[in-house]
């Protein structure tokens, strides 16, 4: 499925140099379904980089198998400058060390573009369930109590969240028990109900159930506060929880670094316009756009420290 978001009638960045002075077609592949918060990422910033870059923007979704067959589809694409794809740090850091036939190699079949946006994780209560927890130590504490409490919910099994909560049990010196949900929707929905007393979520997918009162955001994973009068989970005396994802362009390898500059300098452009920044920020997300050194190394610092969790936790790599 392909949908084109129009052309651009001026360049901004490096005006002719690489893109030309006749608009061409960029395809951004995403394994994102449509209208979801990974197409958000997208819809903001993609006027802004037509304009920039003198370019169609098309977006196909490739969607399935948590955006691995997206990256599969991209992996193959000529490295022409034609083709980018969205990916986040789950794709690229800790889908390796989860599924036994990943059908790309991160660091060797993509090059680093730029991050576009920085997302954080919550840590979240059902007030239903655990009406009183009100801090994660709170949480540890009840579960320490009484261990039948140690249900913790995430969006997928081999998800960054199911992960996050490994990581709260080895650290609280608690034991959990990771109950898998088939993506945010759901999960949430049995944060809500009750069904699990407590979970880890994209905050972007939490802060609008927040109003309705069934459910308690007691700490956020970034490094500084997000949400007015909720901790960060370093505040919370919980520092191993502090995680950022990312989501970014990458380019198929061999793509010449011309193409890879002038795609990270028009990102900033997009990022600077109060419009997108706005859009961001009502989303939760942080702008980012580090420039291709940067991205590259942190790409391969998230390899490092997600293999280490993954490892840590005892997971079982599936197939």
């Amino acid at each position: 499925m392909a949908l084109a978001l129009g052309a651009g009638s001026s360049v901004q960045v490096a005006r002719g140099q690489i893109f030309g002075t006749s608009p061409r077609t960029i395809r951004i592949i995403q394994g994102f379904p449509a209208g979801g918060t990974g197409d958000a990422v997208v819809r903001l910033i993609a006027p802004h980089l037509e304009k920039s870059l003198n370019a169609r923007i098309v977006v196909e979704y490739k969607p399935g198998a948590g955006g691995r067959i997206a990256n599969a589809y991209a992996k193959a694409a000529k490295p022409d400058g034609n083709t980018l794809v969205l990916c986040t740090s789950s794709l690229m850091a800790v889908y390796p060390f989860v599924f036994n036939n990943l059908p790309y190699d991160p660091l060797r079949d993509f090059v680093p573009v730029t991050s576009i946006v920085d997302l954080e994780f919550g840590y979240v209560a059902s007030t239903v369930a655990a009406p009183g927890v009100k801090t994660l130590a709170d949480y540890v504490q009840w579960v320490t109590s009484d261990p039948d409490n140690g249900n913790y919910g995430s969006p997928a099994s081999g998800s960054i969240p199911h992960f996050l909560g490994a990581v709260l049990a080895r650290s609280a010196g608690i034991q959990l028990n990771h109950v898998s949900f088939n993506g945010s929707a759901p999960h949430l929905q049995a944060l809500n109900g009750g069904q699990v007393p407590f979970g880890v979520e994209i905050l972007a997918g939490i802060v609008p159930h927040l109003a309705s009162g069934r459910v308690r955001l007691l700490a956020t994973s970034g490094a500084q506060r997000s949400v007015q009068g909720v901790p960060t989970a370093g505040e919370a005396g919980f520092p191993d929880l502090t995680t950022e994802d990312y989501a970014g362009f990458f380019y198929p390898a061999g793509t010449p670094q011309e193409f890879v500059h002038q795609v990270h300098a028009a990102v900033k452009v997009a990022l600077q316009q109060p419009s997108v920044r706005d859009g961001f920020r009502q989303l939760t997300f942080k702008p980012a756009g580090a420039d291709p050194a940067q991205f590259s190394q942190r790409v391969k610092a998230d390899f490092v420290k997600w293999r280490k969790v993954v490892e840590d936790s005892g997971f079982k790599s599936l197939d």
